[in-house]
């Protein structure tokens, strides 16, 4: 069976990379081979190769025609494209070889070491990418091809500073207990058992939108993970935060600071841009009578995340089925609660929230 050489540095392997590769095998009628990179010549590296492997390990799991080859990682100095298909050269004498590059690595592709060699070794495929545009003189030059179908345009750099979230949940894991990328600047503002709140929040909330199929999937985790930002932090930084920023809400009481310095924190200090996601941070306590999609679901997991002490299953049930619908249950349970333990139901944002949704 023919064989698609898929190198990169896979910093971390993302949805993007495994749906290319996907199209790519269909297209062709191909194996892929994941070939991550121990030095990227175009990139800067961030975490050792024993992660990437192990993430990239499992990405590709239940991919029958996936695998992963660490001839680029186990070679001495640096291994450029031309030495790694002289080796699959050897390795599959019969089978006929493509090379898998993104677009933007297209408009360089004359700048490649051994460019020719490389184009009468392998067929070169690339992927789209709406940032870029093929250079049409370089395609043809090299007589590549395009890879048919919608891929989806990511990038690694914004996954690790947290800006996007496109990765299979089981490597988000393996993210999170290998401390590595966004992880230590998230728990630096978190207390311990705070951070493994936020952790099950974020992973509830993206649950819940992949398993509904909505849109921007990614942005439910960013804002799970970070929601809580504002808790831990002095009160004196609270304080002054909300006294420069948000003086209509600080007659609300100090129990309700930590949503709004945590959207301040998020935009400020993670450069998050997303008004949606600050927007769910912002309310994620009170609730308010304009809640997106997003907002809802972050106020939900918030609230029934399965760390929480109490059976919530029936609750996150209902957010599975339906968002729209689970947040109605899950906010009318709250208001039950909260009513129960004399808590501040009359602020502004709440008594809305209730009104709005519940009548």
């Amino acid at each position: 069976m023919a064989k698609i050489i898929f190198g990169g540095a896979f910093d971390p392997i993302h949805l993007g990379h495994t749906n290319m590769a996907e199209l790519a095998s269909k297209q062709f009628n191909a194996d892929v081979i994941f070939v991550p990179a121990k030095i990227a010549i175009w990139k800067e590296q961030s975490v050792d190769s024993k992660h990437k492997l192990k993430m990239i390990e499992l990405a590709v799991k239940g991919h029958k025609n996936f695998v992963i080859d660490d001839f680029e990682i186990k070679s001495e100095g640096v291994c450029y494209t031309i030495d790694t298909l002289r080796h699959f050269l050897k390795k599959y004498p019969n089978e006929k070889l493509y090379l898998l590059i993104g677009v933007d690595q297209v408009n360089k592709f004359d700048a490649w070491k051994c460019a020719d060699e490389i184009s009468n070794i392998a067929q070169i495929i690339y992927y789209s990418r709406p940032r870029y545009k093929a250079n049409a003189k370089i395609v043809s030059k090299y007589n590549m091809q395009p890879i048919n179908g919608a891929g989806i345009d990511i990038s690694s750099s914004d996954i690790r500073s947290l800006k996007d979230i496109a990765l299979d949940e089981e490597v988000i894991k393996y993210i999170e207990k290998n401390n590595l990328y966004y992880i230590p600047r998230v728990k630096s503002y978190l207390s311990e058992s705070r951070f493994n709140h936020c952790v099950s929040v974020a992973h509830l909330a993206y649950k819940i939108a992949l398993t509904n199929k909505l849109e921007n999937s990614g942005s439910y985790y960013i804002a799970g993970l970070l929601h809580d930002i504002g808790k831990d932090i002095s009160d004196e930084q609270k304080n002054t935060i909300m006294n420069a920023y948000f003086k209509e809400y600080v007659s609300f009481g100090k129990w309700s600071y930590h949503q709004f310095v945590g959207s301040y924190l998020a935009k400020n200090d993670f450069k998050i841009t997303s008004t949606s996601i600050l927007n769910a941070i912002m309310f994620h306590a009170t609730g308010s009578d304009s809640m997106d999609i997003l907002a809802k679901v972050i106020y939900a997991s918030d609230k029934i995340e399965p760390s929480r002490g109490f059976d919530s299953s029936d609750l996150i049930k209902s957010m599975m089925q339906n968002p729209e619908i689970g947040f109605l249950t899950v906010l009318n349970a709250n208001k039950i609660f909260l009513t129960s333990q004399n808590k501040d139901i009359y602020n502004n944002l709440t008594y809305k929230c209730f009104k709005k949704y519940l009548g």
